[in-house]
């Protein structure tokens, strides 16, 4: 009897030996079946995207592309010498087309007051040009420049509320009038808390007489259209109504080209002629 049990037990074993190399080989095949499949999977992922690295920009190009997307495009209107009999005219064509604009305005008496509390009401940016814009006084001294830039500073406060920060040169940083060193005169202007801009594109308006609206954008943006940033100066003059006739079409033909028509603040760019 025992002979037969050790006998039958020697068989079970067997058979879970054989039962267990069963399980190990079917395993082992199905590992061998997983790895092929993902070196498959592998080579033609790699061929895919060798195939397709062509059809995508590479990471210098995503940059340029990013970079170009961004770019900002403003420009600033700027209207000198006002106010005037015109300046409700541009200020209603300004407000037709939601556009705020700079008038660096000049000392003017009673009659011109709502002038300038309609600039700044209607959101605007008022500026200093000069009190008397006589090149010839403003510029003989030191002194008689200081005395005009405040003069106009207080009565401008005085009238609006707005303590002006920002400045023009009658003829501009470069004027070649000034008996005075122009850096005295920045610096005078750094001390007083305002900033001077002059322009990189301009309409002529005041030097070449005669010109039509037309004319007048042109000359505008053959220079404008060079840059990002745009200071242009116009002017806010009885004799000049073409610039008022040239607005509606200016702003149109900036704001197709992607500017942002802006009014002149902290933010705007310093252009200016000279360097100090």
């Amino acid at each position: 009897m025992r002979k037969i049990i050790k006998t039958v037990l020697s068989h079970i074993k067997a058979n879970e030996a054989l039962k267990e190399c069963d399980r190990f080989f079917a395993a082992y095949w199905q590992n061998i079946i997983l790895v092929a499949a993902l070196i498959v999977f592998l080579l033609f992922t790699g061929k895919f995207i060798i195939d397709q690295k062509d059809k995508f920009p590479d990471s210098d190009s995503v940059a340029a592309m990013s970079s170009k997307a961004v770019t900002r495009k403003r420009a600033y209107l700027t209207f000198d010498d006002g106010p005037s009999d015109q300046t409700g005219e541009i200020l209603d064509i300004l407000k037709e087309h939601n556009v705020k604009a700079t008038f660096f305005v000049i000392g003017r008496n009673e009659r011109y007051y709502p002038m300038y509390k309609r600039i700044v009401e209607e959101g605007h940016t008022l500026a200093i040009h000069s009190y008397s814009h006589e090149y010839s006084t403003i510029y003989a001294s030191y002194d008689n420049f200081v005395n005009d830039v405040e003069e106009l500073r207080k009565l401008l406060y005085d009238v609006t509320g707005v303590d002006c920060r920002y400045y023009r040169f009658p003829g501009g940083s470069s004027n070649r009038v000034t008996q005075v060193p122009v850096n005295d005169l920045i610096d005078y202007l750094d001390s007083a808390g305002l900033t001077y801009f002059d322009w990189n594109a301009l309409n002529n308006d005041a030097v070449i007489a005669g010109q039509t609206p037309d004319q007048l954008v042109k000359n505008i943006l053959k220079d404008a259209l060079n840059y990002d940033d745009t200071i242009i100066l116009m002017h806010d003059l009885d004799c000049c109504h073409e610039t008022v006739e040239s607005l509606p079409s200016l702003i149109e033909q900036l704001e197709e080209h992607g500017y942002e028509i802006l009014p002149i603040d902290d933010d705007t760019p310093h252009i200016q002629h000279r360097t100090h």
